[in-house]
């Protein structure tokens, strides 16, 4: 038999078929599982930062005694609704809430920061901006820290920095 009617009979195998089609198979599954983790920690990196902004619009409020009144941020994580921050004044209940988020889906508050079933307000005193005292909003993506995390630090002395961003310069 010559070399060129070996191949001429020559076909694609049952089993050389199944090896493409898994090897596609686990290229897809690779890409849609980093694409899926590359969302997620972007809606943790957004939600770090619009709460960041949000403690600092507080505080501004608060500092120029906008509306005449003390302003702060809530933190709700009861489990009649979805984890979210809302922009207040005075003292939190839905009529004083300016801006509500809720939580990218994925991100949720740990325990160690607004435990289920619990809220946490933050205020800002008028006129110094002021916290009444230092604390640390935590977010994580899913149920575990390891696979991403981030804080956000209100210092007694009113600094408000997320993930160690600019501390020595603070």
């Amino acid at each position: 038999m010559a070399p060129s009617e070996h191949f001429a009979r020559r076909g694609t195998t049952v089993i050389e078929l199944a090896i493409a089609v898994g090897i596609a198979v686990l290229i897809g599954v690779t890409v849609v599982l980093s694409l899926s983790g590359w969302r997620n920690r972007a809606g943790l990196d957004s939600a770090t930062k619009q709460i960041t902004v949000l403690l600092r619009e507080a505080q501004s409020r608060s500092m120029t005694r906008a509306s005449g009144v003390a302003w702060g941020v809530h933190f709700d994580n009861t489990v009649s609704s979805t984890p979210f921050y809302a922009l207040f004044s005075v003292s939190y209940s839905t009529s004083t809430e300016q801006k509500r988020t809720l939580l990218p889906s994925g991100v949720r508050f740990p325990e160690t920061s607004v435990p289920a079933g619990t809220s946490l307000d933050i205020m800002f005193t008028e006129l110094t901006g002021l916290p009444s005292t230092s604390t640390t909003i935590m977010l994580e993506l899913g149920g575990s820290g390891g696979a991403g995390s981030a804080s956000i630090s209100r210092s007694a002395s009113g600094l408000i920095f997320f993930d160690n961003f600019n501390r020595a310069n603070l």
